[in-house]
């Protein structure tokens, strides 16, 4: 575990998150998870993301996860006064996130360029779906568009071959999770001089899936299925994931199941033949799978040493014994919310702080900007700043 009375590690360093969605707004919640002072910029109508899923209050299970612990402000870009207000914060940030469609920012006037007049030492991290150059350069990206494009979805099949999204945002999680890297390295470093950081879905996805682009281009076209017949198997009562790394582990598993007699079928011999003929290995093994509970399969496998899980629901996991020992997630006290159970941070370091409602910072962000009373009040009576909690 991490020792949660030290300074952290990004203590002093100042962010400007003006992205929406996922990506920008991980990145945004890791380093303020690190210790950096990150203000959330959003815009009137709010974050799109507070309308994934179901609401509390303005936010949800989305915006509450990646604002833990920023500030937030709602501010009107189209007006000039919103404008200055985020240019202000602009110029003592050291790190700006955004995700607007590349170009966006240039129209909006809080491009890089003109940042960079304003903050000669600026570190700015621009996501977007396919890059910042190149012909798809406005082409809109999201997490399925890239898991189509990327090729992560032709091998995700279901068991009829048809090809499925994987049912979660992990491009936009992992670009976030890029940008946090990019920019956590470039300050480490030390950032002497403005730099534009270009990152994309594109090339996250690709990260994710360097040995299969690698094994596409060495065999000339795609390979076989890896590791057959590893995969996920219908029980008695549930289902079963089964992984197979070794050949030993095809002998071990078919003893599990109670047939050896698919070891000495020449069609099963070893993982390139299986894979050919998986239609049959898979049926095969179905049928053993369906004969008993979900538990006494683990139960038997795991025995006889072979890697296999239960394919639990996320209930299943928070309550599990193993996560609850390992202190898999801590409590994080949310005001719409109540306490929710929140995944740890790598080495243990737990998520701490709260999500702001909209524009919960708003007058304290103004007052450290040197706006006054009477200016404050003044934007805010016009809607080009909104007040979480303050009248309509």
């Amino acid at each position: 575990m991490s020792d949660e009375t030290s300074t952290p590690p990004l203590h002093g360093i100042r962010v400007l998150d003006l992205g929406q969605g996922v990506a920008a707004p991980y990145c945004g919640l890791l380093l303020a998870q690190y210790g950096a002072d990150v203000i959330k910029v959003e815009p009137p109508g709010g974050d799109w993301m507070r309308g994934l899923g179901q609401r509390y209050g303005d936010q949800t299970a989305y915006s509450i996860t990646y604002n833990l612990g920023k500030r937030g402000i709602v501010v009107d870009l189209k007006d000039p006064r919103g404008l200055e207000v985020v240019r202000r914060i602009a110029a003592r940030s050291d790190v700006l996130l955004e995700n607007f469609r590349p170009g966006v920012v240039n129209r909006l006037g809080i491009g890089f360029d003109t940042v960079k007049a304003l903050n000669p030492k600026i570190l700015y991290c621009s996501i977007s779906g396919f890059g910042q150059v190149g012909p798809y350069v406005t082409r809109p990206g999201s997490d399925t568009v890239l898991q189509a494009f990327s090729g992560l979805i032709s091998i995700n099949r279901d068991i009829e071959g048809r090809p499925h999204r994987v049912g979660t945002t992990m491009i936009d999680a992992l670009t976030g999770m890029n940008a946090f890297q990019a920019v956590s390295m470039e300050l480490f470093a030390g950032v002497r001089s403005a730099k534009l950081l270009d990152v994309s879905l594109l090339q996250a996805a690709a990260n994710l899936l360097a040995p299969n682009i690698v094994d596409h281009y060495l065999r000339g076209g795609a390979g076989p299925v890896l590791n057959a017949p590893a995969g996920t198997y219908r029980t008695a009562d549930g289902w079963v994931a089964v992984s197979l790394v070794r050949e030993a582990d095809f002998v071990r598993l078919c003893g599990a199941l109670g047939c050896p007699e698919l070891v000495e079928d020449p069609r099963f011999a070893d993982f390139a033949l299986r894979s050919r003929n998986l239609d049959a290995i898979t049926t095969a093994l179905s049928e053993r799978f369906i004969l008993h509970a979900t538990g006494h399969w683990v139960g038997t496998c795991s025995e006889a040493g072979v890697l296999v899980s239960p394919v639990n629901h996320f209930g299943d996991w928070i309550e599990d014994p193993q996560v609850c020992a390992a202190g898999g997630h801590a409590p994080v006290d949310q005001p719409e919310t109540g306490e929710v159970p929140v995944p740890r941070l790598p080495a243990g370091r737990p998520m701490c702080g709260t999500a702001p409602a909209m524009g919960t910072h708003s007058r304290d962000i103004l007052t450290e900007l040197a706006y006054t009373g009477v200016e404050q009040d003044a934007l805010l009576a016009d809607g080009v700043i909104t007040q979480a909690g303050a009248a309509a």
